[in-house]
């Protein structure tokens, strides 16, 4: 890595918001404003996403997992408690980031994908974010098959969803997939996200 995981964390974080509105390659593998994404109807309608007990490391999704699922060598990066969202200031989340250096992207950076864990009054918040941004941003919302989450469809490509119910959400998205990595890897994102585990 060519930085401090801290530093990469605040890179990827930013690097996040700029594509999921459209400043990355059209993918919009990113909605990077998907880390506080989700929708008013979202909100009623996404319930899925595991509700067992979380991996040891305090994520909602395993290592072991993303690798079965994506056939990728997964890596937890980094982990932030209360952490305020970027594109939502008034929400904090538990964020984790996963990276693939199997898996290069544009500038030679490891695929990255992130989930954003929402509890409380913010969750409500999360979920119109995330219908309004995949509508604004050229998407199309759809269900999540038997999770009961919700998924963005962006150009026939889904890199993003929400799971989760009441007062509890998980925002789960690749962060700067390219077009090819995001077609590629569609077919697994339902399985990933009816295996995050929503508190």
């Amino acid at each position: 890595m060519r930085s401090s995981i801290s530093m990469f964390f605040v890179a990827v974080a930013a690097g996040a918001f700029l594509t999921a509105c459209g400043g990355g390659d059209g993918s919009g593998a990113s909605a990077g404003a998907a880390p506080t994404q989700a929708g008013t109807q979202a909100g009623t309608q996404a319930g899925g996403g595991g509700q067992g007990k979380r991996p040891a490391d305090g994520c909602p999704i395993t290592v072991d997992m993303l690798g079965k699922t994506t056939s990728l060598d997964w890596k937890l990066q980094e982990k932030k408690d209360d952490y305020q969202l970027e594109t939502l200031e008034s929400v904090k989340a538990t964020v984790c980031l996963w990276t693939a250096a199997d898996a290069p992207q544009q500038g030679g950076d490891p695929l990255v994908l992130r989930a954003d864990v929402v509890s409380g009054g913010g969750a409500a918040t999360v979920r119109k974010e995330f219908t309004d941004n995949c509508s604004e941003y050229g998407g199309k919302l759809g269900d999540s098959e038997g999770d009961g989450g919700k998924i963005c469809d962006r150009d026939g490509a889904v890199v993003e969803g929400l799971v989760g119910s009441g007062d509890s959400v998980v925002n789960v998205y690749l962060v700067n997939a390219d077009k090819a990595t995001a077609a590629k890897l569609t077919p697994s994102f339902g399985e990933i996200l009816g295996a995050t585990v929503v508190p």
